[in-house]
């Protein structure tokens, strides 16, 4: 049975979170016209770099994503190289390879390589709780 930290990882690893990021990113540089657009106010900054930077920091989704992909980033470079190929293989969604695929790629049992997937997964869990990132 698949939980909300599967769907985040297969989220992760088959590039849906950075295509949020870079969605979540155009969609806060577009801006409504101007109701005003013949009226210019003496008083108006055009600092268009700088409004956009504030208004990225100040989006709570895109703050979210970008600190769910930091966190899972980090967590993946304390596991081997093995474990994050078998993690890999197991959450992208664009080959969906069964354990018996995985297990034959990585010359390891099946048990072993849902072992490795196992810890990981418990790993993300723990760390999204201990940092208070939202699932």
């Amino acid at each position: 049975m698949a939980d909300k930290t599967d769907a985040l990882l297969t989220d992760y690893y088959s590039g849906v979170i950075d295509t949020k990021i870079l969605l979540r990113r155009a969609e806060l540089q577009w801006r409504p016209h101007d109701d005003n657009a013949g009226i210019k106010s003496l008083n108006k900054h055009t600092r268009p770099l700088e409004d956009m930077l504030a208004r990225y920091e100040a989006d709570s989704i895109l703050h979210e994503l970008t600190k769910q992909r930091d966190a899972i980033k980090r967590l993946e470079t304390t596991f081997s190289e093995e474990t994050k190929q078998i993690v890999q293989m197991h959450y992208d969604r664009r080959e969906r390879l069964s354990w018996v695929v995985i297990s034959l790629r990585m010359n390891l049992s099946e048990r072993t390589c849902r072992t490795y997937q196992k810890t990981f997964k418990d790993s993300v869990a723990q760390t999204f709780n201990e940092l208070d990132i939202a699932v």
